[in-house]
């Protein structure tokens, strides 16, 4: 009897569980980055449309063979000293929905009056930026929710 079941019953199991490890594996797609992020930085004062006190300005490479439809970006600001220089948290997530073309790389501004509670004296610093979340023209998404591709320099 315990002959049989080695020869029957262990193959299937080790067999399931092999196709179950497999089954979530993802492409090689999700490894890669489709982005790239230059030039981050807080600019203060007034641009029409966009902020009255200080604004994100970055720009962004689309590294991809698709169109992006929108994204989530995600980032950190500090003072001067390195603190928190918000009343409440100091991450910054925001959803754009501002396109971009395969291999385009467009720059944008991000306005954040909302997150202040005074006016800065001076720019903040930027840390940990990364997109969490793309979505593209056809549909389909690339994910990052834990900030494996941020940029971890601190930027001026």
């Amino acid at each position: 009897m315990k002959n049989k079941f080695k020869k029957t019953v262990l193959p299937i199991l080790a067999f399931a569980l092999c196709m179950f490890s497999f089954s979530s594996c993802e492409t090689t797609d999700s490894f890669t980055c489709p982005y790239l992020i230059s030039n981050p930085h807080i600019e203060l004062g007034k641009v029409e449309e966009k902020y009255n006190f200080a604004g994100l300005h970055f720009g962004l490479f689309n590294d991809s063979s698709k169109t992006v439809e929108r994204f989530t970006v995600s980032f950190m600001l500090y003072d001067a000293d390195g603190n928190n220089p918000f009343v409440g948290s100091n991450c910054i997530v925001s959803k754009c929905n501002w396109k971009v073309q395969p291999g385009a790389c467009t720059d944008f501004v991000l306005g954040l009056d909302q997150y202040l509670s005074c006016v800065p004296d001076e720019p903040y610093i930027i840390d940990y930026m990364y997109l969490r979340e793309i979505t593209y023209t056809d549909g389909s998404t690339w994910k990052d929710p834990y900030g494996m591709y941020c940029v971890r320099e601190a930027y001026e």
